[in-house]
Parts: structure tokens; sequence; C-alpha cells
């Protein structure tokens, strides 16, 4: 879990985390999809969705998989705080 820039999400309240799982994928898979979920303070979920990564981020991925937070939170609009 990263935390991130507050995000007030209307009648939900602030998210102040973001976690990202990489969905299965096949070895010979070219892309594949993420799920993300925006938690507030007390670890509640508040927004969820899914992001698929595209052809170009997929083949950047590399060994960091900290890079997979930055292609999502990116997608859905947040700014990750280091």
């Amino acid at each position: 879990m990263v935390q991130i820039q507050p995000l007030t999400i209307a009648i939900k309240g602030t998210a102040t985390q973001m976690n990202v799982l990489v969905l299965n994928f096949a070895t010979n898979a070219t892309t594949a999809i993420t799920y993300w979920q925006l938690f507030n303070e007390n670890n509640e979920s508040l927004l969820d969705g899914n992001y698929t990564m595209t052809e170009e981020q997929f083949n950047s991925w590399g060994t960091d998989n900290s890079v997979v937070n930055e292609y999502v939170a990116e997608a859905i609009g947040v700014t990750i705080i280091e």
C-alpha cells in the first residue's frame, strides 16, 4: 500500500492510501490487468476498479514492481506521496 495525496471522494470520505494488485496473466501476455483500491486512514475501502496496462507499460515494467503503482496512479488521477 502506498500513501497518496488526500483525495476527497463524494459521500464516501477522503482517500489517503492506494493498493494495487496485478491480476493473473499468461506467460505470452503483452499486457496485464490491475485491480486498485483507495482507502481512508482507517483502512476502509472507498473506491476500487481495474486498470489495464498498455503494451508499452507492460514492456517497461522490468523488475521494479512499484512502477505499476505509478502507472495506475497516473491513470486514475492520484498523486503518490514519497
